[in-house]
């Protein structure tokens, strides 16, 4: 339905630009000009794409009702309240489900059996819809753009200036409409975190040699283990994970992993990066797991001819793309073939999830070894990488809730107690 594709530009100082571009590979005018002007000095390439994917979406709106916003625009006509609560409803709607109903739809006009009225019922897409949050921020998205987009090709009207109280009206009518996001506490996976034992079996599958591993390759067998060691040992982001270069890690008396923020670095082949969002740190990890990822490099990577040029730790073996950075979404495709080996004890497992348990676990043993809480806040903070303590909340409500039931039953029991005390001291 909408021709159009997400391509990312490397320039030679490394910077990723992602932009709009139809089948010929030509760019979107006045997206990619919102995007040059407003968004990309204060965005990050991740951002961008989000941003793009919800223009995109305001696109297929466009086309499935017949608009051209910037023709209309420019004729100084501007949405009215009935086209603002068209595009709030087009925003909840899923953006792939929502191309297939279109197909499907086009394919009963095109009938020449069909009626008007057996079309009818097909006006109103019945078809996924994406959460409060997901709308929200298209929402947001798409009313900065029109903003822009409004401004842009009316600014040359001589009644520009009549018009402008106007544009911000339908911007600001847009914006009432987009629904009250959820806080990052009350959306979080935190609660879900899973026991110990879950995380502890899921490396026990996944350790190279086991008889329920998955994968048949033993290369892959340890590539996968080391990953997921590392998020769970080691409390690493995913993207962080697979934005190991070689020389971040450190064998010796000390085995370190050192987590280095490199966007937009022209080394790094990739032209979507997976990197560091939280500060540089060194975190400390086992002899075995250091044994294991040096073994990964002289065994597996450095046998590779295609990985040697570039830096990346995690490459592909398979001969598609051989020596190529391993992306997320390769990572995900193995982390669902294990889930698959134990699908009640895994079930709604997430690679963010193993961070969740890293933290827990360090929580759990500082509180163990006597730490004071405002020591373990700022132990856990430089673990984590969080610039804010309050970052860390997230990851230790299941901790502290565990805390809080066991000093309560503590509570309760003594309270049972010196009841008992008294009962037997009145008896006597």
């Amino acid at each position: 339905m909408v021709n159009l594709l997400t391509k990312v530009l490397v320039f030679d100082s490394g910077e990723r630009y992602p932009l709009l571009v139809d089948g010929k590979g030509m760019p979107d005018f006045y997206i990619s000009l919102f995007i040059t002007v407003v968004m990309r000095p204060k965005s990050q390439a991740s951002t961008l794409e989000k941003v793009l994917s919800a223009l995109k979406h305001l696109r297929r709106w466009e086309i499935f009702n017949g608009r051209v916003l910037a023709d209309e625009f420019y004729d100084g006509h501007l949405l009215e309240q009935e086209d603002l609560y068209s595009l709030r409803d087009h925003c909840k709607l899923d953006s792939e489900a929502f191309e297939s109903w279109v197909v499907q739809v086009n394919k009963i006009k095109a009938s020449s059996l069909i009626n008007v009225a057996s079309l009818n019922r097909y006006k109103t897409p019945q078809v996924l819809t994406v959460s409060s949050n997901h709308r929200a921020i298209r929402l947001g998205y798409v009313a900065q753009y029109l903003k822009f987009l409004a401004e842009t090709v009316m600014r040359k009207r001589p009644d520009f200036v009549t018009m402008k109280p106007y544009i911000d009206r339908m911007v600001d009518g847009l914006r009432q409409m987009t629904p009250r996001t959820r806080s990052y506490l009350q959306n979080s996976g935190a609660y879900r975190t899973p026991k110990k034992s879950v995380f502890e079996s899921y490396l026990s599958v996944s350790k190279p040699g086991s008889v329920d591993n998955p994968f048949r390759n033993s290369a892959r067998q340890l590539r996968h283990y080391i990953i997921m060691r590392l998020q769970y040992e080691a409390g690493l982001r995913s993207g962080e994970v697979l934005g190991l270069w070689l020389e971040d890690i450190e064998y010796g008396i000390e085995n370190n992993v050192h987590v280095i923020r490199r966007h937009h670095d022209p080394r790094d082949p990739r032209s979507k990066q997976l990197v560091a969002k939280t500060e540089p740190r060194v975190i400390p990890i086992g002899d075995e797991l250091a044994r294991l990822i040096h073994q990964y490099v002289i065994e597996v990577r450095s046998k590779i001819s295609e990985a040697q040029s570039h830096p990346l730790l995690f490459v592909t073996h398979a001969s598609n793309g051989k020596g190529r950075p391993i992306s997320s979404k390769a990572v995900m495709q193995e982390m669902g073939l294990v889930i698959s080996t134990r699908p009640d004890t895994f079930s709604g497992l997430t690679r963010h999830q193993f961070r969740h348990g890293f933290t827990l676990k360090v929580k759990d043993d500082l509180t163990k070894q006597g730490i004071p809480n405002a020591d373990q806040t700022a132990i856990v903070q430089y673990l984590l990488g969080h610039k804010n303590p309050k970052s860390q909340d997230d990851y230790t409500q299941v901790h502290n809730q565990k805390l809080a039931k066991k000093t309560l039953r503590e509570i309760n029991q003594k309270r049972h107690d010196n009841a008992k005390k008294t009962d037997s001291g009145n008896n006597t």
